[in-house]
Parts: C-alpha cells; sequence; structure tokens
C-alpha cells in the first residue's frame, strides 16, 4: 500500500496535472537515468543506465543529471484520508526515510482515526531526452546482461528522465467524528528523535509539518525504450498517470531448462 491508495486521490490527481507520475511509496534512492522494468501498468526498478549499457569510446557520455531546482506547486493538495492502521504504517515508513526514527509515532497518534498527506517546497532534477536518445544511438547492451537484454527486446524497459521530490511532510489528523485533532508535539519530537525538525501547521496542532534533510522521491517521468535484433530504434512518451513506480527492484532469475531458456521475473518484491 502506497501513500497514494486509488485513482481518485487528488494528490495524484495534482501530480497527474504536473505531468507526473506517481512513486507509489516515496522513496530517496529515484534519479534521472534510472531503468525501469514493466509488470503490467506497475514500474520496478531494474538498474542504471551503465550496469546496463556500454558507451562507445567514441560516441556521446551518459546523459547528466541536473541540479535541483525547484519543483511544480503542489502545495495544498492532500491526500484522501486514510484510516489509521494504514496510515500510520506510511508515515512510520516516511517518517524512516526522511531521517527520523518510527518509534513512538503509533503512541503519538493513537487517538486519532485518519490521517491526510501532503508534500511542499518541491524540487525537480531531469536529464535531456535528445542526449538520452544520443546516448542509447551508440552505447551496446552489456553482454553480460542477458535477461536485461530479453526485456528490452521485449520493449519492458524504461529510463526516468525527470523526478519531483520533497523533504517537507505535512500531516493532518483527525478523529472519530472526522473533526480536527490536536496532537502532543512534545510527545512527536521526542519519538521521532532530532533528526527531523518538526513543527506545528495549524493553531488546535492538528497537522504537523515534519522536514527532514533528504528529499522522498515521489514523482516522476519516464520514456519507454524501443529495441529491435539487440539495437535501440527509438523511446515513446509515456503519459503522465499513466504509470505506477513500486518500492522494491525486480530480480532476474535463470529459468528452467538451463542458461539458454527465456528469463523468468521474479516479482515477490512488488509491494500490495
Amino acid at each position: 500500500m502506497g501513500i497514494i491508495p486509488n485513482c481518485k486521490d487528488p494528490t495524484l490527481s495534482a501530480i497527474k496535472s504536473k505531468g507526473y507520475n506517481v512513486v507509489r511509496l516515496p522513496r530517496i534512492d529515484m534519479a534521472p537515468t534510472q531503468l525501469l522494468v514493466a509488470n503490467g501498468k506497475t514500474l520496478q526498478r531494474l538498474g542504471d543506465l551503465l550496469s546496463v549499457f556500454v558507451p562507445d569510446p567514441d560516441g556521446p557520455p551518459p546523459p547528466p543529471i541536473s541540479a535541483d531546482r525547484p519543483g511544480p506547486n503542489i502545495q495544498g493538495t492532500k491526500s484522501a484520508d486514510i484510516g489509521l492502521d494504514i496510515g500510520l504504517n506510511i508515515l512510520g515508513g516516511l517518517i524512516a526515510a526522511l531521517g527520523g526514527s518510527q518509534i513512538g509515532v503509533n503512541f503519538a497518534y493513537k487517538q486519532a482515526r485518519s490521517v491526510q498527506f501532503e508534500f511542499g517546497s518541491t524540487l525537480e532534477n531531469s536529464t535531456q531526452l535528445a542526449q538520452i536518445d544520443a546516448f542509447l544511438a551508440s552505447a551496446k547492451i552489456n553482454s553480460f546482461a542477458r535477461a536485461v537484454a530479453q526485456m528490452l527486446e521485449a520493449d519492458k524497459v524504461f529510463v526516468v528522465t525527470s523526478t519531483l521530490k520533497s523533504a517537507n511532510l505535512t500531516v493532518a489528523a483527525k478523529d472519530s467524528q472526522n473533526h480536527s485533532l490536536g496532537l502532543d508535539m512534545p510527545v512527536i519530537q521526542n519519538a521521532i528523535g532530532g533528526n527531523l525538525k518538526v513543527t506545528s501547521a495549524s493553531s488546535d496542532n492538528s497537522v504537523v509539518t515534519y522536514q527532514g534533510s533528504v528529499p522522498l522521491v515521489f514523482g516522476f517521468q519516464t520514456v519507454q525504450l524501443i529495441f529491435d535484433n539487440g539495437k535501440y530504434r527509438t523511446m515513446k512518451l509515456v503519459d503522465a498517470g499513466s504509470r505506477v513506480a513500486e518500492a522494491g527492484a525486480i530480480g532476474a532469475i535463470e529459468a528452467p531448462g538451463g542458461p539458454d531458456a527465456p528469463a523468468m521475473l521474479e516479482t515477490e518484491a512488488m509491494l500490495a
């Protein structure tokens, strides 16, 4: 389960309206030029460009990634209400990813019945499509990446071109009557430790902002790579909101029948 629980969530709509797809469970380790592999409409981590492609010594270098720059404004767009059991699991994971401790969060929110999430002060990183295109046109597939070569031939591989991230997470708590629920700020700060800055964003302490030092990626843009007979041919743009990135990496295992049999994909790392 991710921070965006369903397709009607207003946060998902806001991310889509800015031209992005959603990362189901926001994380710190997603960046432009990373490769993803498709399993239905979901995408999982496969590796980096240089883990799959060998640059031509006389060809273009791997495309650079831009420095952080201000991203589109989605502040003010909250997720749908999420039940406490699921919400606290998400909150604990996000706090841990931001650099805090999730121990004690359950106690701090014990009177709540639902929570909402909101990201603010977004940052964007990207790489240029033209540079990806030029690099792939001259690079060769790593001869040891046999399963990945089959994925490329099946047009199942995507490359991340832009990411949207934030180190600021705002959480609103509600009680069983769907009213705002004031929280004990010292308890929350003590529970998560000193690596996160905790501030109240409302007069009644029902809305709390957690600020970490490392941003979490929650949105991404990507293109689909098209290969034929082991050669890169072109790329296809991916519509915003048409794909979801999962948290786990996908693993390739040798298929029954020996090394020459078709590669099989281990998908157990996918989040439910």
